[in-house]
């Protein structure tokens, strides 16, 4: 079985930005996202509705340059007003050539 390396990009975000981000990854090269609500406490004080709002998870797969671009555009874009983490890890995936 032939595996192509990639990256994963995982982002947790306040709920409001969901359709926002979906669409900015979507634009910055993304093939496609995966996303649902999720539950969670940290350490941001920044938020745009109450402290145990509700947040989604979105993760992308996708090559180097394009998770690069995601994660310069969530740190530039979405740190300073909401509560919002993303990560990249490297994966291997199969049928990767779709990505």
């Amino acid at each position: 079985m032939k595996t192509t390396p990639m990256k994963l990009i995982t982002i947790v975000g306040e709920e409001v930005l969901k359709e926002t981000l979906v669409r900015h990854v979507l634009d910055l090269g993304a093939k496609g996202a995966t996303y649902h609500t999720v539950e969670g406490t940290g350490s941001r004080t920044a938020r745009h509705d109450d402290v145990f709002g509700e947040n989604f998870e979105m993760k992308v797969i996708c090559k180097a340059g394009v998770a690069a671009k995601i994660l310069e555009a969530v740190a530039e874009e979405y740190f300073d007003r909401y509560a919002v983490i993303a990560w990249e890890s490297d994966v291997h995936v199969v049928n990767g050539e779709e990505y």
